[in-house]
């Protein structure tokens, strides 16, 4: 029974560990010069998407839109 304790113990001391990774080290620096990060920052693009839709199709149609 005294193994069966040791080794979980190890295991969840190794899955905090594996689970900090992203947190520090590499991860957080490839993070930071992610394509994903630059589109959804840049401003330009921001403001195009944020920009008011026009309005398309008929108002004789039926729905809330």
């Amino acid at each position: 029974m005294r193994k069966w304790q040791v080794r979980c113990v190890r295991g969840a001391c190794f899955l905090m560990a594996a689970g900090m990774i992203p947190f520090f080290g590499a991860g957080s620096s490839m993070a930071a010069t992610s394509s994903c990060v630059q589109c959804h920052t840049d401003e330009d693009m921001l403001v195009e998407n944020l920009s008011q839709v026009k309005k398309k199709g008929s108002s004789m149609t039926s729905g809330a839109g």
